[in-house]
């Protein structure tokens, strides 16, 4: 790396870490001086406080890891249900005009509606039970990689394909040895992008009779103007995100190698 590749790449770095850093203490100052009320903003030891009493006592009468739990099955079963099916799908649709003439037009009419648009639906089809809240996680996440996943076939460079069957190769042989590994990098872009998604409708989801869960507590919080729980209950889901998107990348460079070098 050159001198100045390495200068540049250390500006960089100096300026994401600095910008939390002043962020965090235009933060305390703001507070301790009373810029702005507590109920809105509390002080960063009044949330420190939240996040202590919340890991030691719970909330709303269940325990830190119940919340957890209830909003990892959500999320967890909504996004691997979700992905297979997106992953499948795209692939069926990429290689099959009939199967894509299918799904172009509900993907093409439920791709711009809003998850909590679904919300009254899905409440008078399923309830207020775990399956509703679920099914309204799954559809972006199976619309998201569906997509992803076609682009992905789609970008294979045909001259591959071509010389693959030159070389006397079957179908299937091409799907595993071309297609698929053209593809794998633009499906992981897709799933980083729909857990991302998946984790911002949790809150939505939660809105559906929840009586648990980090949505729940985020959403019950404010009703009751306890800001210091509602900021640790969007940390508590920024972490999570943070650490699976790096699992993701991690993933990305070591599957799809030949595009993480990239």
């Amino acid at each position: 790396m050159s001198q100045d590749a390495k200068r540049a790449r250390l500006r960089y770095l100096s300026i994401a870490l600095i910008s939390p850093v002043l962020i965090f203490i235009l933060w305390i100052v703001s507070t301790r001086y009373g810029w702005v009320k507590s109920v809105i903003l509390p002080s960063p030891s009044a949330v420190w406080e939240s996040w202590l009493t919340m890991l030691h006592d719970g909330y709303g009468g269940k325990t830190l890891a119940e919340h957890l739990g209830a909003s990892g099955f959500r999320v967890g079963t909504a996004f691997i249900a979700g992905s297979a099916l997106g992953i499948i799908v795209g692939l069926l649709r990429a290689n099959s005009a009939a199967v894509d003439a299918v799904f172009l037009s509900p993907t093409e009419v439920l791709r711009p509606i809003p998850p909590l648009g679904i919300i009254p639906l899905l409440i008078l089809w399923f309830g207020l039970g775990e399956l509703s809240k679920i099914i309204l996680i799954f559809l972006p996440v199976f619309l998201i990689t569906m997509i992803n996943t076609q682009a992905g076939v789609r970008a294979t460079n045909p001259e591959l394909i071509r010389a693959s069957r030159c070389f006397g190769a079957s179908s299937f042989r091409t799907f595993t040895s071309v297609l698929l590994p053209s593809a794998l990098p633009q499906i992981f872009t897709g799933l980083r992008v729909a857990l991302g998604t998946a984790l911002s409708v949790l809150v939505a989801a939660e809105l559906l009779g929840a009586d648990k869960g980090i949505g729940f507590i985020i959403l019950d919080a404010s009703n009751f103007f306890k800001t210091g729980s509602v900021i640790v209950g969007i940390a508590i889901v920024g972490i999570i995100g943070l650490v699976l998107d790096r699992l993701f990348h991690v993933a990305i460079v070591r599957v799809a190698h030949w595009e993480g070098k990239n």
